[in-house]
């Protein structure tokens, strides 16, 4: 069994989660930048499954991409799986004025892990972390929906969060735990 696993990504937060978590299972995690083609869909997993097949054609090798859509209730589930789009449109202020005046702040983030390899379809992991939005956005260093999310469990934005705390965060999140028992179990790379 080949054991090395390439990560699809560009995002070096993203890719230390993956090395955290598979972190002394014997499973080689390396990172590839590679422009996947996007398209456009309101399912998260079917971005990713579309994204992780085309890596895996073109690599000729086992990869995984994860894709998130971040979703305001007050918002009906507004930015969704566009988030990228969004983040380069909108501003951390433009999204706390979205919600003023409402009372629900709640946000969800809906991640998908899809694994492919290239003489299969891909298969899905996905997982839900909940938060909440802040009253005011974080002047620290991230992305607009970064500088405004406030995961369940904590009282600051994600970019006034310790990368180090985040990365454990998203480490023990449901997609990348589901995934590595598949992994381990099936022994399959």
């Amino acid at each position: 069994m080949d054991n090395t696993l390439i990560y699809v990504t560009g995002n070096s937060v993203k890719f230390e989660v993956a090395l955290n978590a598979f972190n002394n299972t014997g499973v080689n995690i390396i990172q590839m930048k590679l422009d996947t083609p996007e398209i456009q869909s309101k399912s998260v997993q079917e971005v990713a499954m579309y994204s992780a097949r085309w890596a895996s054609r073109q690599t000729s090798k086992s990869v995984i991409v994860t894709d998130a859509g971040f979703y305001i209730e007050a918002l009906k589930g507004f930015p969704g799986p566009f988030i990228k789009y969004v983040n380069e449109w909108l501003s951390a202020d433009d999204f706390i004025n979205l919600v003023k005046g409402k009372s629900d702040r709640s946000i969800f983030i809906q991640d998908c892990l899809a694994y492919c390899h290239p003489d299969s379809e891909p298969i899905t992991f996905t997982g839900t972390y909940r938060g909440r939005l802040a009253t005011q956005p974080s002047r620290n260093q991230g992305t607009s929906i970064e500088k405004v999310f406030i995961p369940e469990g904590f009282d600051l934005p994600i970019s006034d969060i310790p990368p180090e705390e985040m990365i454990s965060y998203w480490s023990n999140g449901e997609i990348m735990s589901k995934f590595k028992d598949y992994i381990i179990k099936n022994q399959i790379i």
